[in-house]
């Protein structure tokens, strides 16, 4: 596919000025930031000087005048035009207020104070307002607080909270705009690999993820990815037929051995040989069950059954297992009980499923020592249907449950009972098989809570 201008630029170019204009918006929002910051600070010191400067001029002429040059001059300042915004008190030795516009002196005022910003009631007002303030001993006790009201910060500040919103609601403006722009760019190029990724792990090996002969990041991407699947579906096949040539190829050996041993016994009167051979039958039909459960595990792995999915009906499958196991569990003292919903249906392997239930229903009954009842339990729980396999026996430390589910992972507990490990594992493997999960978790009333999660058909 030949490049053009128009491709270059609606795939790259444009991702570009989009981010560009991304850094933009956040550069004006750092500038605003320091902008306010500066300009406060500028009107905090000139407010500062100003009252500083009213300080000094009030104490050298009560130095030079004594309280009736002062009172003078506060009375000339407070009515000139720019005392507006001034703030005076003078109170005498004994505390009594002399002269000035603020209705108390503040109790957290000190004698002598630096400059301080604070919320104080004018003479005669209702709501109190911000200032800054400095407080200074005169001669004879005297007390004298000069301040400004902080007019100009506040004007700042509705001024800058007002800049904030509208600069922010264009930020958000802007925002949504470059969102929709680059999902609508990157949704197509994403979605081609989501596709891909998903028919994989359904098990359909042999898709890949589509080109457009571009060669930007995308397609390079993709065109890895390919190579990766391509690589991955050989390794498939390969181990596919491997284990598939193993099951085979060591099912006719295990069967000549057992075959031999059962004629042996059959041939030997000696009881202690009889039983040493028994135990050797044992092993090896313990040996072809790990073959046959490694092969659906491998198979299961490697998606193949997925053509026998079905519309499974989860009540009668309980149903069925139940009604199965259910002259076992009564001989062991167990009573196995279901309670499913009607209409409960999953699309998935019934042979595979049921395997899984049953594989759960068999470590129950193997494991829950000192238990008396087997619930199995399923309801749809968002968008999925959860089937849950309980029982009150002694149940699994939350610090093992990780070992329980590993291949040919054995407990201590197990060591002494027949079985090699990989019947949990292969309920997981079926779960994944069926887009679900499988975990292991504490029952409320003491035992096991084995959860098996289904995409549902519903």
């Amino acid at each position: 596919m030949k490049l053009s201008l128009s491709s270059i630029f609606g795939r790259t170019l444009r991702r570009l000025i989009l981010l560009f204009m991304v850094a933009q918006l956040v550069a004006i929002g750092l500038a605003l930031a320091l902008m306010y910051g500066f300009t406060r600070q500028t009107i905090l010191q000139d407010a500062r000087s100003f009252v500083e400067i009213a300080q000094s001029d009030m104490a050298t002429e009560f130095a030079e005048n004594g309280l009736t040059g002062i009172e003078k001059m506060i009375r000339s300042r407070l009515a000139s035009p720019d005392g507006r915004d001034l703030i005076v008190l003078l109170k005498g030795p004994d505390d009594r207020k002399i002269l000035g516009n603020l209705a108390a002196w503040p109790t957290i005022a000190k004698d002598r104070s630096a400059w301080q910003k604070i919320l104080l009631y004018r003479e005669n007002a209702t709501e109190p307002q911000e200032m800054g303030i400095v407080s200074a001993r005169l001669p004879g006790g005297y007390m004298l607080i000069t301040g400004q009201i902080l007019e100009a910060e506040q004007r700042l500040n509705r001024a800058s909270q007002k800049a904030l919103f509208w600069s922010a609601l264009v930020g958000l403006l802007g925002t949504a705009v470059i969102m929709i722009a680059m999902e609508y760019l990157l949704e197509n190029r994403i979605s081609q690999v989501t596709k891909t990724a998903d028919a994989i792990h359904q098990g359909d090996m042999t898709r890949r993820v589509e080109r457009n002969a571009t060669g930007d990041a995308f397609d390079r991407l993709g065109s890895s990815i390919n190579r990766m699947l391509a690589r991955i579906e050989r390794l498939v096949g390969e181990l596919r037929m491997v284990t598939d040539s193993m099951a085979h190829d060591l099912r006719s050996p295990v069967a000549r051995v057992k075959a031999g041993l059962e004629r042996a016994i059959s041939e030997t009167s000696d009881e202690r040989a009889q039983l040493a051979l028994r135990k050797a039958v044992a092993e090896a039909d313990q040996l072809n069950t790990m073959l046959n459960t490694a092969l659906q595990i491998s198979r299961a792995e490697a998606g193949m059954g997925r053509d026998q999915f079905a519309t499974i009906d989860i009540g009668r499958l309980l149903g069925d297992a139940a009604e199965l196991y259910g002259p076992l569990a009564e001989g062991d003292g167990f009573e196995i009980s279901v309670a499913c919903p009607t209409k409960l249906l999953v699309f998935g392997h019934t042979h595979l499923l049921m395997q899984a239930v049953t594989n759960l229903i068999e470590n129950a009954l193997r494991y829950a020592t000192a238990g008396t009842g087997i619930r199995l339990q399923a309801a749809a729980i968002q968008g999925l249907v959860e089937i849950r396999v309980v029982d009150n026996g002694p149940g699994i430390a939350e610090a093992d449950r990780a070992a329980a589910l590993q291949r040919f992972g054995r407990l201590d507990t197990a060591r002494g009972t027949p079985g090699a490990g990989l019947g949990l594992s292969l309920v997981e493997t079926i779960a994944r098989m069926h887009n679900g999960s499988f975990a292991l978790a504490s029952n409320d009333g003491g035992g096991l809570c084995a959860i098996l999660r289904l995409g549902s058909a519903n």
